[in-house]
């Protein structure tokens, strides 16, 4: 009989839920940038000044986690993100009070995603372990669907203050929910149980790493710049991509869920990461509204097991003592790929159009599946058990 998932994995995902629909109203930024009179340039810096703030306080956020206590740093990011998304309301135009409110979002989506995400693994029973994440990712894929799609509705209607003050209600809830949390479990290691080369089991981990990295290149280029293409081409709602993206990958980590749990890690990352940089393909070749869609259910598809899968191959390959760095690293390497892109793929867009930026980032894919081919870790890691245990120190 599987292991049950305990109600505690369900409170942190709906915290994770709700801190996610305050943040990805944000998606819709870019419309905000180029109805401002900005292009698609400025979009991308604004869009990426938040992942490179979160990048910079990554590391000293993953040290602490292990020792200052994963919920608080949940309970911080909530706070933080629903306070700076009431401070967006009356930013006039693109000055340096968009970058800095930014860039404080970029440093509480950081406290509050890794903090959540580690106290789900924490909370999964190993046996089910990216099952369970794949559960925790549709906290954060739904809100792709709702959130935009919501979001885009209050514009029409209202503006985008009262889209940012939506924002901050959710995250409040987001911290109200999170201040509910138990204490955690930890993982424990035997030492009977560590493996004798350490150094291939860090291998594992950065080669695993580096692959995301690429690949946040490819979701970057769709998170940030399909909004801007939709509007900038006026091929209708962009709140419909997302949706379609959503119910793709939701459906996918439903039916799909335990596939990697069953036929191994690799069975599964190589289809997913091929998947993914099809839809990357397909966005290059896009003319109309109709082929923008389809590549977003391949993209959902491909999201809705490339990340929880890619996530448990890790916690796999890392040591209990150090599941908050390696967690830190891992959402680091996808986060930096994210920033660099929108950061990049402005300019490419500007000077060369849409077309040309999807095929680099269709090239920056293709790399990182090849890397992943042929230097990624196999599916027999390390006997490390990760027995959960209740901690008697102070809450972690």
């Amino acid at each position: 009989m599987p292991a049950r998932i305990p109600l505690a994995f369900f409170t942190v995902s709906l915290a994770n839920f709700l801190s996610f629909l305050n943040f990805a109203f944000f998606f819709l930024l870019p419309v905000w940038v180029l109805e401002q009179g900005g292009g698609e340039e400025a979009a991308g810096r604004i869009i990426g000044v938040a992942g490179l703030a979160g990048l910079i306080v990554l590391p000293a956020v993953g040290y602490l986690l292990d020792r200052m206590g994963r919920r608080r740093f949940l309970i911080l990011g909530t706070a933080m993100g629903a306070l700076t998304s009431l401070a967006f309301i009356g930013v006039d135009g693109i000055g340096w009070q968009i970058y800095a409110l930014r860039a404080m979002q970029g440093v509480a989506f950081t406290c509050s995603f890794t903090g959540a995400q580690t106290l789900a693994v924490l909370f999964a029973p190993a046996s089910r372990r990216a099952e369970a994440l794949g559960w925790f990712g549709i906290s954060t894929i739904l809100t792709h669907a709702i959130s935009p799609a919501l979001g885009e509705e209050i514009v029409r209607r209202f503006s985008f203050d009262h889209m940012f003050a939506c924002g901050a209600v959710v995250g409040v809830a987001a911290f109200l929910v999170s201040c509910l949390l138990p204490r955690p479990p930890e993982l424990h290691a035997h030492p009977d149980d560590t493996p004798a080369d350490r150094g291939m089991a860090r291998r594992a981990v950065i080669a695993a790493c580096l692959a995301m990295l690429c690949y946040g290149f490819g979701f970057g280029s769709v998170q940030t710049f399909v909004p801007a293409m939709i509007t900038r081409l006026d091929l209708g709602r962009v709140g419909v991509f997302f949706t379609c993206w959503s119910i793709s990958a939701v459906a996918t980590r439903i039916f799909l869920g335990r596939a990697s749990d069953l036929f191994g890690r690799r069975a599964v990352l190589i289809p997913a990461m091929a998947t993914m940089s099809l839809a990357v393909a397909m966005l290059a070749f896009a003319q109309d509204l109709p082929m923008v869609l389809a590549a977003g259910v391949v993209f959902g598809l491909a999201q809705g097991l490339l990340y929880p899968t890619m996530n448990a191959l890790v916690v796999d390959w890392s040591h209990p003592e150090n599941i908050g760095r390696t967690q830190s690293l891992f959402s680091g390497s996808y986060s930096l790929g994210i920033s660099a892109c929108s950061f990049l793929f402005g300019t490419i867009v500007e000077n060369h159009g849409y077309a040309a930026m999807y095929m680099v980032s269709l090239a920056v894919t293709g790399i990182g599946l090849l890397f992943f081919v042929l230097r990624g870790p196999s599916d027999r890691a390390p006997a490390w058990p990760g027995a959960q245990a209740d901690i008697s120190s102070d809450e972690k």
